[in-house]
């Protein structure tokens, strides 16, 4: 009987790693997360962050997205397209807080 090798890595053959044959096109079975991490430019200071979107980014730093106004990479970013607007890893953003007095 020929057993079916899997790739690397699984370097005991405990039977975790992919197998031979599998795309990237095959399922993900379900209640499995990914976590991507990506290295993002906050304010000039380099920031890791699973944030997929500004609004999930403002979400992990806790900001009130009413009260700052977003650049990414040297292009505003309208409070509408907060929850749409995709972070790539690299990306520079700058944060600005809006302060009220007189």
């Amino acid at each position: 009987m020929c057993r079916e090798r899997p790739l690397e890595p699984d370097p005991d053959n405990s039977g975790v790693g992919i197998r031979e044959g599998k795309t990237k096109g095959d399922r993900i079975p379900s209640g499995v997360r990914f976590f991507v991490f990506m290295r993002i430019i906050v304010n000039g200071e380099e920031f890791i962050s699973n944030a997929d979107s500004v609004r999930e980014l403002l979400d992990e730093l806790k900001i009130e997205p009413g009260r700052v106004a977003v650049e990414v990479n040297m292009s505003v970013i309208k409070k509408t397209d907060y929850e749409n607007f995709r972070l790539n890893d690299g990306d520079e953003v700058e944060i600005v807080n809006f302060v009220g007095g007189g």
